[in-house]
């Protein structure tokens, strides 16, 4: 058990860490596609769109991973919780990646 949560806090601050590192990435694209700065309208816009997916997909690891760490704290713990909270972050992937599609 504690190596399981030993590997999830592991994953939650690596997700973290890429997060921080693709919205710095989001927010100088976002910038240059707008105030024509830095690069290329044309790739930032492709860069900042092309993000989308990514920073979706690691901000709901991290945040799935966060959630069952507090609902865990709050004493609900075991498979129903983690298949709830995985079937949640799935489900808000594949709608993100409807919209982005």
């Amino acid at each position: 058990m504690y190596c399981q949560m030993s590997m999830l806090v592991r994953i939650n601050r690596i997700c973290a860490w890429i997060l921080l590192f693709l919205m710095v990435i989001f927010i100088v694209t976002g910038y240059s596609w707008h105030e024509r700065v830095i690069m290329n309208p044309r790739q930032a816009a492709q860069i900042h769109t092309t993000l989308d997916p990514l920073l979706v997909l690691f901000f709901l690891i991290h945040v799935t991973i966060s959630a069952r760490f507090a609902f865990m704290r709050h004493g609900l713990r075991g498979r129903a919780v983690d298949l709830l909270l995985l079937s949640i972050a799935l489900l808000s992937y594949i709608a993100v990646l409807r919209v982005a599609l």
